[in-house]
C-alpha cells in the first residue's frame, strides 16, 4: 500500500476543521503541489481521492478543485468514482500514462 504521509515526522491531520495552521498551507497552489507529490510516488499514477484528502488534512471539496483544473487541461483522467491517473496527452489522441 502506498504511504501517503508527506513528512515522516508529521503525523496525517484526521480532522481538518478544528486545525490551524498557516494561510499558505491551506492555499490550492500549496495543496497542488502536495498533490503532485502524492502522484509521483502513487503506482502508475493512480490515487485514490479519499486518501489524498486525508493525506494533506483537507477536506474532499479542496481535492475536487486541484482534480478539476487538472482534468480539465488533460494531465489527470478518472479511473473511477474515487480514483484518477496521471497521463499526458500527445498530438493526434494518442496517450502516455504516468511513469
Amino acid at each position: 500500500m502506498l504511504d501517503l504521509n508527506l513528512d515522516d515526522d508529521v503525523p496525517v491531520v484526521k480532522k481538518t476543521l478544528k486545525v490551524k495552521r498557516p494561510r499558505f498551507d491551506a492555499s490550492l497552489v500549496y495543496l497542488t503541489r502536495k498533490f503532485m507529490d502524492l502522484v509521483k510516488r502513487a503506482p502508475d499514477g493512480v490515487l485514490d481521492l479519499n486518501d489524498v484528502a486525508t493525506a494533506l488534512g483537507v477536506q474532499k471539496r479542496r481535492v475536487y478543485d486541484i482534480t478539476s483544473v487538472l482534468d480539465g487541461i488533460d494531465l489527470i483522467q478518472k479511473r473511477s468514482k474515487n480514483h484518477i491517473q496521471w497521463v499526458i496527452k500527445l498530438s493526434q489522441g494518442q496517450i502516455l500514462t504516468y511513469q
